[in-house]
Order: C-alpha cells, then structure tokens, then sequence
C-alpha cells in the first residue's frame, strides 16, 4: 500500500511550464515541520502551510520538484485548499 494521495484538481495548475491537473502528496514527518519552522514562523499559518506543501508534494502532473514557494503564488485560496485537504488526507493515511 502506498502511503500517498493522487489527487485531481478541480483546475489547471501552471507548474513546470506545463499545465497540470493531479498531485500526488505523501504525509508529512517531523523533519518536514522542523524545516517548515526554520523556513516560516507558524505563527503565520498560510505561509508556513506553503512551505509544508513544498515539502509534502511528491509530484504536480509529471513536475517531481523541487517545489518553492512561487509555485503557488497564482493560485487562489481555494484552489490552495484543495491541495491542503489532499495533504490532509496524506497525513490521516501517514497515522493509520
């Protein structure tokens, strides 16, 4: 069993030079919110979250990274949401 979600994006996502619409995500580790934490304070919940998606994102269509903060910048915040809830559900499978 794969501990990753595939997502599809209910929009187009500009990354890579291509447009994509699937993410794959893999659930986060300490390491990742340590880095997280040095790279964005918590305190400031959307910036930090986009620098765990940076770190929890395996892949955006066949765009494997590395991911940086600017790949999301055009995205709307609910578009943001979406990938948030496939690193959501990354996370709960990461648990089971």
């Amino acid at each position: 069993m794969s501990l990753t979600v595939v997502k599809n994006l209910p929009f187009k996502w500009k990354v890579g030079g291509k447009d994509v619409r699937e993410i794959e995500v893999r659930p986060s580790t300490m390491a990742d919110v340590c880095d997280a934490e040095r790279e964005q304070s918590p305190m400031q919940p959307n910036a930090f979250n986009l620098q765990m998606a940076c770190r929890q994102l395996v892949r955006a269509g066949d765009f494997t990274g590395p991911f940086a903060p600017g790949h999301f910048k055009e995205l709307r915040p609910a578009q943001f949401g979406v990938i948030a809830e496939a690193m959501r559900e990354a996370d709960e499978l990461g648990e089971a």
